[in-house]
């Protein structure tokens, strides 16, 4: 008969350990929700997906303004497949065009870098970008109808980052350092500063880049950047996701410049054969040229250059391009470039403008002084003007539609306008 084991005995000092290691559990367990992007949230939801507006089926011969409603965290009008987003002191909205009524609001007390709608005719997201301590690193995706969850993430990031998107991919990218984000929020890739690199081998061999304008297009994303050693200004094309070595594929890179005086180049339009640049005057040989003007130039995936035209514009203009109906608008400082969105060659140029522009019912819409000028599509020929109050604001103007609503971007305001 074998011997019995007597019961392990309990000491004291065993008994005081325990409670020791269960306290430091709950206390650690109570930081984390705490200090949770959960715990610092709030979200109201929508009952119900809204119906998506259908397009408009004719272009206004007037309009008059409907809501307003401020949105300091967005640069352009961002449109869900049924809903404008407002993106302000924290807080996420996602408004009814027609009313501006709030249908779903994500708020979270760190500062808001940025929103951005992708996807309005897949997925439908609404993606929040957050500042903590690593950056614009605190990533949020929401439904566009009902503003649930979907996905999150964190990663290191710069203090200020512009987001832009494709139709496959989105892009965050600031001074230094930028990632893609697939639909599910999972990365593609990250390029310039890493911190901790797990193979140094990933990225294409340059350091201490500053990235002065980045943009996807087709599954690849141009930067302008100026790396150690370079005298001017450099463009790179990257893929959008790592190879299967789980390397970045560098498909070309090229010297804009040979020197860096002045404002640096802007890339303003990306698609699957091209990637289009706004140079504002400094030819490849770095000397400003005779008569100096700004130009747009055209380079292939493999950054060659194709086409070199130009415009009028300034130095350093504000705002962004807006994609639309196969055409790309970008406002210079003194006028509107259409380009064609596949080839990214200039259509035609709008002077005396205020902005980019957006189509509706086949026709052309771009904000200038005083009101808005409606175009032909095909050749820029102006057909009628329509009057617009903007209480004296004369700043740049972003434009977009979304079914019969004309909304506009002016400054940190969304500006929502209707057929009276």
């Amino acid at each position: 008969m074998g011997s019995r084991i007597a019961p392990e005995r309990r000491t004291r000092a065993d008994l005081i350990v325990t409670a020791v290691i269960v306290v430091a559990v709950v206390v650690a367990g109570v930081l984390v929700w705490a200090t949770s992007s959960a715990r610092q949230s709030d979200l109201q939801t929508a009952a119900a997906a809204p119906s998506t507006p259908g397009a408009a089926e004719t272009s206004p011969q007037a309009l008059t303004q409907v809501w307003s409603a401020p949105s300091s965290a967005t640069t352009v009008p961002q449109l869900t497949a049924a809903s404008v987003i407002a993106a302000d002191d924290g807080a996420v909205r996602a408004l009814d065009p027609v009313t501006g009524a709030q249908r779903w609001r994500y708020h979270r007390t760190n500062a808001l870098c940025g929103a951005l709608a992708a996807w309005p005719g897949g997925e439908d997201l609404a993606v929040a970008v957050y500042r903590d301590s690593r950056g614009c690193s605190e990533v949020t995706a929401l439904r566009g109808d009902t503003g649930l969850r979907t996905a999150g993430r964190t990663s290191d990031a710069d203090d200020a980052v512009s987001l832009s998107y494709d139709g496959d991919y989105i892009l965050s990218a600031g001074d230094t350092r930028l990632e893609t984000w697939g639909i599910n929020l999972v990365r593609g890739i990250e390029y310039g500063r890493v911190d901790a690199p797990v193979n140094p081998d990933v990225a294409p061999a340059r350091t201490d880049c500053r990235l002065y304008s980045a943009l996807p297009g087709a599954n690849r994303i141009a930067v302008i950047e100026r790396c150690d050693r370079d005298f001017g200004y450099r463009l790179t094309v990257l893929g959008s996701a790592q190879d299967s070595d789980e390397k970045i594929v560098q498909w070309g890179t090229t010297m804009l410049t040979q020197t860096a005086h002045g404002p640096a180049p802007r890339l303003i339009g990306g698609g699957a054969t091209s990637f289009s640049v706004y140079d504002p005057g400094v030819d490849a040989t770095g000397e400003v040229r005779p008569v100096p003007g700004p130009r747009i130039r055209t380079f292939t995936p493999q950054a060659e250059q194709q086409t070199d035209r130009p415009v009028a514009g300034e130095p350093a203009p504000a705002g962004a391009p807006i994609v639309d109906s196969g055409i790309i608008t970008y406002w210079t400082g003194r006028g509107t470039v259409v380009l064609d969105g596949t080839t990214g060659t200039v259509l035609y140029e709008v002077p005396d403008t205020l902005g980019a522009g957006a189509v509706m019912a086949g026709e052309l819409l771009i904000p200038v002084r005083g009101g808005i000028s409606v175009r032909q599509l095909s050749d820029g020929h102006e057909v009628r003007r329509i009057d617009v109050d903007r209480g004296g604001y004369d700043g740049f103007v972003a434009l977009r539609v979304l079914g019969g609503t004309v909304i506009e971007q002016r400054g940190g305001e969304l500006v929502a306008l209707r057929a009276p």
